[in-house]
């Protein structure tokens, strides 16, 4: 990211202007880019505590609803992953609904903001002893080894990506071993008012002829009852990645983003020594987004 003046944005953030297109009207873009929402929801880091806090028991149905469909697809022993999982909130309610035994949890959020602020919320409120393993990533270049995550889960996290869906889906479909459960908007279920309304917050559409297009396939479509905003209803899409050639691993491995070249925590960073490059880990949580990476062959 290029160095920013963001108090012209974080005025219009108070305001509750909508920051997304503010943003997108700032740098002459028709969509939103991963840097703006990373700015977008960086700004917004503890609003979803907050809301989750003021309002406790409609937090606890939307999430009890989520994780009934969710643990229908899991198995004993799976790697599960939330990919945008923003401050952990949802997530956190989920997990303490699942009693299946899961081997690795992972989850991943464009902005270190939320993830710092979510994993407070997660250990205040976790009800299991399942730990999360917490990520900064873009969801178009996944840090994480092909074929690695049993189950691929998310809640409004491609939402925003309208542009960019089929680069999001197909890799998904790289590092999914089996499926995709995820909670995402319906523009084809929504009301006429709705689709204005995504189409002007550059929303994703036809998740389903993109799924098809892959190679990949939807095998359920279930609209969510406790929707928080009938103007952006949310829909359960189960989805079957398109079958590849490559070797699954049994355990999630970080890799350089998008890549399978394989990296190792030496507590400070993560190194990746076939390409020489290292990515730093702030306050426990790795930063793995391209753009973080640093050239640091000496180290090896």
């Amino acid at each position: 990211m290029e160095y920013l003046d963001l108090s012209e944005a974080k005025e219009i953030y108070k305001q509750g202007k909508n920051v997304t297109q503010y943003l997108r009207n700032k740098y002459n873009e028709s969509e939103n880019t991963s840097e703006i929402i990373e700015i977008a929801y960086d700004l917004q880091a503890g609003s979803y505590i907050e809301s989750v806090s003021s309002n406790p028991q409609k937090a606890e149905v939307y999430a009890n609803e989520l994780s009934n469909f969710l643990k229908k697809h899991l198995k004993s022993g799976d790697s599960l992953l939330d990919v945008g999982t923003g401050e952990i909130t949802t997530f956190s309610l989920i997990l303490n609904n699942i009693d299946i035994k899961l081997s690795n949890v992972l989850a991943f959020d464009i902005s270190w903001s939320r993830l710092f602020k979510g994993k407070q919320f997660y250990q205040n409120n976790n009800k299991t002893n399942v730990s999360i393993d917490a990520f900064v990533a873009d969801i178009k270049d996944i840090p994480l080894h092909g074929k690695c995550i049993d189950v691929v889960t998310s809640n409004h996290a491609l939402e925003p990506n309208g542009k960019n869906l089929p680069i999001l889906l197909k890799e998904l479909f790289r590092i999914t071993k089996r499926k995709l459960v995820l909670f995402e908007p319906s523009y084809e279920l929504n009301s006429r008012e709705g689709k204005e309304r995504m189409d002007r917050l550059g929303y994703i559409k036809n998740i389903e002829t993109e799924v098809r297009k892959l190679g990949g396939k939807v095998t359920d479509i279930i609209p969510i009852s406790n929707t928080g905003n009938p103007l952006n209803p949310t829909v359960c899409y189960v989805i079957e990645p398109a079958p590849v050639q490559s070797m699954a691993l049994e355990l999630p491995k970080y890799c350089v983003p998008g890549t399978d070249f394989k990296m190792e925590n030496n507590g400070s960073f993560l190194i990746s020594k076939d390409t020489g490059l290292v990515f730093p880990i702030l306050d426990g949580i790795p930063i793995l987004r391209a753009n973080s990476a640093i050239l640091a062959t000496s180290m090896f």
